[in-house]
């Protein structure tokens, strides 16, 4: 999904790079009222963690590529602000140090994957788990990361389809190669963020305990509280 310099046109990089800078304003500014610094740690493994998962991936036809995102999992575990912080890292260490991603296409990557692929399954993860009353942990981590993962493809495919003819194909070839592929890759997504965030709450509730988006969901959080954190958390 990592769109590569020369693929947008000036249009789409200016609009890209306008609503990343204000997610950044924001995100930046509120991460450190947020995210407890005993939270840290966490931060810097996920972040080393999804920078190589992300390292593996295959090109696709009428896109850019396809692979893991990891959104929902930093998203859930370090809260939406948090992980945007850590996923512009990881994006900013790819461009600069391997040529995955362009510097021009920042914006555009950071909107897809570091903004809807973070923010949007925070706010489904939220939802579904504050209507089932804190319970289907995993469906919920399931759902939200698969979803995440095919609107960010959308959300590509638009910008490289919109970018015609700097880019080869149009709407009606990048939107569904990117839709098709990231529905599969969805799928392991969604599975991989289940898994994950469930084993931290198996192994380390007092670090889930701490994160911003658990702390919004009042039943998920009693129940964390409950797996032997202490009440003082």
């Amino acid at each position: 999904m990592h769109i590569p310099d020369g693929f947008l046109s000036p249009a789409v990089i200016v609009v890209t790079f306008v609503i990343a800078f204000v997610f950044w304003a924001v995100s930046f500014r509120k991460v450190g009222k947020t995210l407890d610094e005993r939270m840290v740690p966490m931060m810097a493994l996920l972040t080393a963690l999804f920078f190589a998962a992300m390292m593996m991936n295959y090109p696709i036809i009428g896109g850019t590529t396809a692979h893991l995102l990891g959104g929902a999992s930093l998203g859930i575990i370090l809260g939406p602000y948090g992980g945007l912080v850590s996923y512009t890292i990881i994006l900013v260490l790819q461009a600069l140090l391997f040529g995955d991603g362009g510097i021009t296409a920042l914006g555009a990557n950071v909107l897809n994957m570091g903004i809807i692929g973070v923010f949007v399954p925070v706010l489904i993860f939220a939802s579904l788990l504050k209507l089932t009353k804190g319970r289907h942990l995993f469906m919920a981590c399931f759902v939200a990361a698969f979803l995440g993962d095919v609107l960010a493809a959308v959300a590509a495919g638009l910008e490289l389809g919109l970018s015609a003819p700097i880019f080869q194909y149009g709407i009606s070839v990048a939107v569904p190669a990117m839709l098709i592929h990231h529905s599969v890759i969805g799928v392991i997504e969604g599975v991989v963020t289940g898994i994950l965030v469930t084993a931290v709450m198996k192994s380390r509730p007092d670090i889930l305990a701490l994160s911003p988006t658990i702390k919004s969901i009042p039943p998920l959080l009693s129940r964390v509280l409950g797996s032997g954190v202490n009440k003082r958390l």
